[in-house]
């Protein structure tokens, strides 16, 4: 199994903070398809060792949701490495990796995961959150593929790093340049094209969602319980279209492959892969969890 198949399915993950016992227990109302425990921007300086240390509780906790778990680890490597070794011994399925510059970085991760014992499933998600990375992007994406699963874009940190906003105009470039990089190289692309902040207009949120899913995204994160809903209903394919894509499949048999009309539209080869693809799809969200 490559690495990138341990998400067939997977549409959301939803961040919750190590170590508070509150939100774990308020996330666990919500069908994620997976969390992310954050030991992160979500935990200050002097509690980050505390949450390290309960993060096998943690993970056991969200685990009986039957949804995937996994933790985002810090940056410096002071950090970083205990972090590895604490979700090693908690048995996470993922490990998020933020601030991924460059290609040797992850190679160094996947390399001291191996060096940690940890087994070939737990794979990595690398956070593009600088321009230094976009400037990398299909090197990050080649790298470690026994590890690396999906490239997700960083939206706020990459702002800063460009002294740009987080609005969707503006990072509408940067997402599609993450989607091309990770679907060349056969990762997810994961996230959307502008700030994940929004948990007020949860029509401009589920916009900016679709907008993603058009692009190319294969699943979103979502940092407020109520956004989960949002991204179920985008990244699975409506009854409708899987309708549809079942009809196109079929006739395109019955036509030995010759193109056709199908509501109004010639069908032809890449159509049929798309609908294929759609079907595929649900197939596999019906069985994320």
């Amino acid at each position: 199994m490559i690495a990138s198949d341990r998400l067939s399915g997977i549409a959301s993950m939803l961040f919750v903070p190590a170590g508070n016992a509150r939100l774990l227990a308020s996330a666990l109302n919500r069908p994620a398809d997976g969390f992310i425990l954050d030991q992160e921007d979500a935990i200050p300086p002097d509690q980050k060792k505390a949450a390290r240390q309960g993060l096998s509780a943690d993970v056991t906790s969200l685990r009986s949701s039957g949804a995937q778990v996994g933790v985002r680890v810090n940056r410096p490597w002071t950090l970083l490495v205990p972090d590895l070794a604490a979700c090693v011994a908690a048995g996470v399925d993922f490990v998020m990796v933020p601030k991924v510059d460059t290609p040797q970085f992850v190679v160094a991760v996947a390399e001291i995961l191996r060096e940690l014992g940890a087994p070939p499933q737990i794979y990595v998600i690398s956070q593009i959150e600088s321009a230094l990375a976009l400037g990398r992007l299909a090197d990050i994406a080649a790298a470690a593929p026994e590890r690396q699963a999906a490239l997700m874009i960083g939206p706020e940190d990459l702002a800063v790093d460009l002294g740009a906003d987080s609005s969707r105009t503006v990072m509408s470039v940067f997402a599609q340049m993450i989607v091309a990089a990770a679907r060349g190289a056969g990762l997810v692309p994961i996230g959307s094209p502008g700030s994940i902040a929004e948990i007020g207009d949860m029509a401009a949120y589920r916009e900016q969602m679709e907008l993603g899913r058009r692009m190319g995204f294969g699943a979103a994160v979502a940092i407020h319980p109520r956004q989960v809903d949002v991204i179920n209903a985008v990244f699975t394919p409506s009854p409708e279209a899987v309708a549809s894509a079942r009809e196109i499949v079929a006739r395109d048999a019955e036509n030995g492959g010759r193109p056709f009309l199908h509501d109004g539209r010639m069908v032809d080869a890449p159509v049929v892969a798309k609908a294929r693809r759609t079907i595929a799809l649900a197939e596999a969200r019906k069985n994320a969890r």
